[in-house]
């Protein structure tokens, strides 16, 4: 019937509280963090009882592993075996940029437009929108007969990745173009999105909920 994508935001980091330009190693769960991640864990532990997940699909990044690491606590012992890392799903490469204050540099110094532009050794968000494109397809074609019109149940995957990544990724799904996809989506730290890939929508791709934080206020 459907291949439904829960769809997962790191948690917080030191570096997203400091305004720190992160990368593939430049990025660490601050203590908020981890007290998000607990709640999340919870509340992911109850819809794994009703919808059970069939597979983790996680950036290979260590902030998102470190999110993998903390959300096991809450998921059967069985899921240790279901992880599946990629760096299709990483957050946008910054480059020489990485690892400096947002404050110290102006993206608009950059050769370029807001969607070609790129730091020095880093990736243009295009290429970005690219990867999250590849990815999509690749769901598609692993779980191709969940999305039978006659398939009798859905798959439940969850996805751990990025911000930038994720309003590139879900604003290409709603048709936004990517600087406001960037401007005016928010994903939260810690936070749930669920979309539904299936036939019978009258658009395959279904934007369910974005950056649910309600387990976050408890």
């Amino acid at each position: 019937m459907a291949i439904n994508l829960w769809i997962v935001r790191h948690g917080k980091t030191e570096e997203n509280k400091n305004g720190i330009v992160q990368g593939n190693e430049v990025g660490t769960l601050s203590k908020e963090g981890y007290l998000e991640l607990e709640k999340l864990g919870k509340r992911l532990n109850c819809l794994n009882g009703k919808y059970k997940f069939e597979h983790i699909i996680s950036s290979d990044i260590m902030r998102c592993k470190e999110t993998v690491y903390e959300i096991l606590k809450y998921l059967p012992p069985s899921f240790k075996d279901k992880i599946e890392y990629t760096s299709l799903i990483r957050e946008k490469n910054n480059g020489d940029f990485v690892g400096k204050e947002h404050t110290k540099f102006s993206w608009d110094d950059l050769n370029g437009s807001f969607e070609t532009r790129k730091a020095p050794n880093g990736e243009n968000l295009i290429e970005v929108k690219e990867r999250g494109i590849k990815f999509l397809k690749q769901i598609e074609n692993k779980y191709q007969n969940f999305l039978n019109k006659d398939s009798a149940e859905d798959v439940n995957i969850l996805v751990i990745s990025h911000g930038a990544f994720l309003k590139i990724l879900l604003g290409n799904i709603l048709g936004m173009n990517i600087y406001d996809s960037i401007f005016k989506l928010v994903v939260e730290n810690s936070s749930l999105t669920k979309v539904e890939i299936s036939e019978k929508n009258k658009e395959k791709y279904k934007l369910v909920f974005i950056s649910d934080t309600s387990h976050l206020e408890n």
